[in-house]
């Protein structure tokens, strides 16, 4: 028989844009790690915000299909957002700009949030050949990357799935 073709189509390991670091981790050239999120910050006012320097990419999935792909992490025990989560744009550039754009400045509108400062950085995953990647027939299953997923950023599983890239 032929060789199954995995769903999302796209040969390889990582997404495209991905680059190695030094530590082993990928780094996912076109979305931002943002800490110091307000609380209380909507996601609108997060989308509206970091879109402001360029389009944020729309998820693909069924279940949010067209929405801006931001992921916030939740405390575990509260289900509170922690202030820190991801942001994908549609251009590896635009997330460089985001960097230098938000970093050390106060989230939303002049006078919204006075007290925040936002910390920005590329996002990075870890060290995918943990997961067998490009390995014989059960190579890049989404269970062990969602596992690893969770396992680094202890985020919940529902999130592990939702911030994996096709």
């Amino acid at each position: 028989g032929g060789a199954r073709r995995r769903r999302g189509g796209g040969a390889g390991g990582g997404s495209r844009g991905d680059k190695t670091l030094e530590d082993g981790s990928l780094s996912w050239e076109n979305t931002i790690y943002v800490q110091g999120l307000p609380a209380s910050a909507r996601m609108h006012e997060i989308a509206e915000f970091f879109g402001g320097i360029g389009p944020i990419k729309k998820s693909k999935k069924s279940h949010n299909q067209g929405e801006p792909t931001i992921h916030l992490y939740k405390d575990k025990r509260t289900g509170q957002p922690k202030g820190d989560g991801t942001i994908s744009y549609e251009e590896p550039s635009t997330a460089r700009a985001a960097i230098d754009w938000f970093s050390g400045k106060p989230f939303g509108p002049p006078g919204a949030y006075p007290t925040s400062s936002l910390t920005v950085t590329i996002a990075t995953r870890p060290d995918a050949n943990r997961f067998g990647k490009g390995g014989g027939g059960g190579g890049g299953r989404s269970s062990s990357s969602a596992a690893g997923w969770t396992h680094s950023l202890s985020v919940s599983s529902a999130c592990a799935e939702a911030c994996r890239h096709e």
